[in-house]
């Protein structure tokens, strides 16, 4: 069988094609740079999402595809939400369609095109546009997704994942890990947040699991490990297993929104590309409900996670020891 993978020099889509090729599939990777990921046994399509053409001959003779790719990031031009997040999706999916062989596009959404809800939600929620860029474009590159599902009959199944973190996790564990080396890591609420983690190889096995199952076609899926520990427990073990000072600062819910979106108005009237200080998604992340249903891929595919939470930060406090990990935190 053969898949494609796109955003197979990320996080999530590099574990994801590890992991098909390993299962002895024949892993198709999109790349826009040249060079990237040659000599990794993979087939390698040279392409962008903004390149209708080349998506064409990506999924030419293609079984299943994964879409990973997508802007993930709390603070980047408008434009670039929109090209990557939402007209990137729809031009692969319309290539999909035509190609006529895929038989299973597995698209990765997130938990956040419900607009962080209070208190978390199964997958009737419903997608929900607060006007953060992030959540916004990652709604309606979904909202894509279902139309051409709807209208050309092109088998989609989507997944939301919540948290994912892992070894090369970048915001989850390299940022984290900077901040709290620098002593720079805040709290909000207490931390007392469920935080919706999802190590990276339970993700993994949730997609292939997902492309496998007819029960999925049609339906998405929200995503996390099955126990839900909050952001002040993952953070505090973060810091212990790194040696340095558990987080002091804490700060409420209100006023730090508040200072986000001050921040946020800050860097627009200046022009700035750099990431504020604090912004809205970071915020809301930290502060409201991650443990969102995952009943459903209970039931359709049998997810569960075979990476328990304390082997997974094992795991992640292993990489950052590692030369790699140690590489990754330098500025």
């Amino acid at each position: 069988m053969t898949v494609l993978v796109t955003g197979a020099t990320g996080f999530l889509g590099g574990r994801l094609a590890e992991a098909l090729r390993e299962r002895g599939e024949h892993v198709r990777v999109l790349v826009r740079r040249e060079g990237a990921l040659d000599g990794r046994g993979y087939e390698v399509a040279r392409g962008c999402l903004e390149d209708p053409e080349s998506l064409a001959r990506a999924v030419r003779g293609v079984d299943v595809v994964y879409h990973c790719a997508g802007l993930a990031t709390d603070w980047a031009p408008w434009s670039e939400f929109v090209a990557v997040n939402v007209t990137g999706v729809r031009y692969l999916l319309e290539a999909a369609a035509r190609a006529g062989r895929v038989r299973r596009v597995v698209h990765v959404s997130t938990t956040d095109v419900y607009g962080y809800p209070r208190v978390a939600c199964d997958e009737s929620y419903g997608i929900r546009d607060v006007g953060l860029p992030y959540n916004r474009t990652k709604g309606r590159g979904e909202q894509e997704a279902w139309r051409i599902h709807r209208e050309t009959g092109l088998p989609v199944t989507v997944v939301r994942p919540a948290s994912i973190y892992g070894p090369r996790g970048k915001d989850f564990v390299v940022e984290f890990a900077r901040l709290l080396c620098a002593g720079s890591m805040i709290l909000i609420g207490g931390g007392r947040a469920p935080a919706g983690l999802l190590y990276v190889d339970n993700a993994v096995e949730a997609m292939i699991a997902a492309a496998a199952s007819e029960e999925t076609v049609g339906k998405a899926y929200n995503l996390r490990d099955e126990t839900c520990e909050t952001w002040r427990r993952y953070v505090f073990d973060l810091a212990d297993g790194l040696g340095v000072k558990r987080p002091w600062i804490d700060l409420p819910e209100r006023p730090t929104l508040a200072a986000a979106w001050l921040c946020e108005q800050a860097a627009r009237i200046l022009r700035r590309r750099e990431r504020p200080l604090l912004t809205r998604h970071a915020a809301l992340l930290l502060c409201r409900d991650q443990s969102y249903s995952i009943d459903r891929a209970r039931l359709d595919f049998g997810f569960r996670s075979t990476v328990s939470y304390s082997e997974g930060v094992e795991r992640c406090l292993a990489w950052l020891a590692s030369d790699e990990g140690r590489a990754a935190l330098s500025p």
